[in-house]
């Protein structure tokens, strides 16, 4: 009886063995699954904790003020609020829409809309608005673009960004300078400047330092051993996306121009919406000042890394302006400045996801 009980537990142990072993075998094909799993879940919670706290930030500064002062609101500002919000996106769509016919990509201007609102939505709801790059790059090849033209797209619409409001906020700060002086104490006022103009400094450095920086990191690139093998493959992408930022640059008078003036017109309608609330409450500010101080504060909300700024925004912007507007009003324009900053776009981007997936993926293929 030994014999035949001691190869029953051997038979018993190995079975034991193969299954710890199918057991890792699982768990090492099922991790990498099981990692992106819970990362998506975090993501989704993060983003609508953020968005959550944008969206209650006004009520907490003065809930019971805050609704006893939008039922004085007319209906005809939320309107006028909401259309806003629905042109400042049209005239992104047609920027987008302009760029993307310079670059010989047709798509039809609704699907351009669909996926600009869709982007709002990923910008908004996701840290630093990481996501809003990926997901317009990925809406684009899903419609037919190759990757560098996507790449080009996003990458010009963000240089547009970036022109204007290197341009808007010196400008507006020159126009608001009283204003500004009164939220700096005098003295910290010199420290200000001075890390200003360092700051114009360092970026005066790198400008006349850009072709050294790029030759150490093509010299880095070479010895890493993953880059490199791949360096053929990015060279063809980096020459992809080089000429048709020329062809971009390069083209006709009239389409840098109206590209300019869709930037111009998107952000002014964005940035507007609080000039124009406050001015409907009975507070006249300048809107160079307005514009200014709503750049600062909510780009530096950005940074905070928690979606739509997660209520931060509100806060700076509430401090900012208590010199002027009291606290009972601050918190009713914040609730409108949201609405048409944040419940809008929000709303708006839903609808095109919707329309997108009712649509279906395209059946142009993607180009290499």
């Amino acid at each position: 009886m030994r014999p035949r009980t001691a190869s029953i537990s051997h038979a018993i142990q190995r079975f034991h063995a193969a299954l710890r072993g199918e057991s890792r075998a699982l768990l090492h094909l099922r991790g990498p699954l099981l990692i992106r799993s819970h990362t998506r879940k975090a993501a989704v919670l993060v983003a609508l904790a953020g968005i959550g706290l944008a969206a209650g930030a006004p009520f907490v500064l003065n809930s019971h003020t805050a609704f006893a002062g939008l039922r004085h609101v007319s209906l005809y500002v939320f309107a006028a609020l909401a259309v806003s919000a629905a042109i400042s996106a049209m005239a992104k769509t047609g920027k987008l829409h302009l760029m993307q016919a310079a670059l010989g990509f047709e798509v039809s201007f609704l699907r351009t809309f669909a996926i600009t609102l869709a982007t709002d939505f990923a910008f908004l709801a996701s840290p630093l608005g990481a996501a809003g790059y990926g997901v317009n790059i990925g809406l684009l090849q899903r419609a037919g673009a190759s990757w560098s033209l996507a790449t080009t797209v996003v990458g010009a619409d963000q240089a547009l960004d970036l022109a204007f409001f290197a341009t808007a906020v010196p400008v507006s700060l020159l126009f608001a300078f009283g204003p500004l002086t009164q939220l700096l104490p005098h003295a910290s006022a010199p420290l200000v400047f001075a890390v200003l103009a360092g700051g114009g400094c360092l970026a005066g450095v790198f400008w006349l330092t850009r072709q050294r920086v790029a030759a150490a990191l093509d010299a880095t690139g070479r010895r890493v051993r993953w880059l490199n093998e791949r360096r053929a493959r990015l060279s063809r992408f980096c020459r992809s996306v080089g000429r048709q930022w020329r062809e971009l640059i390069g083209g006709r008078k009239w389409r840098l121009a109206a590209l300019l003036l869709l930037t111009t017109l998107q952000w002014l309608l964005r940035y507007g919406a609080l000039w124009y609330i406050l001015l409907e409450l009975g507070y006249r500010l300048p809107l160079g000042f307005v514009l200014a101080v709503q750049a600062v504060a909510l780009h530096a909300a950005l940074w905070t890394g928690v979606p739509a700024g997660g209520g931060t925004g509100d806060i700076a912007l509430a401090a900012a302006f208590a010199s002027w507007v009291p606290r009972a009003s601050i918190a009713t324009a914040l609730v409108l400045w949201r609405f048409a900053t944040l419940y809008c776009p929000l709303m708006l981007g839903a609808a095109g996801f919707v329309a997108l997936a009712m649509r279906g993926r395209s059946a142009l293929p993607a180009a290499e």
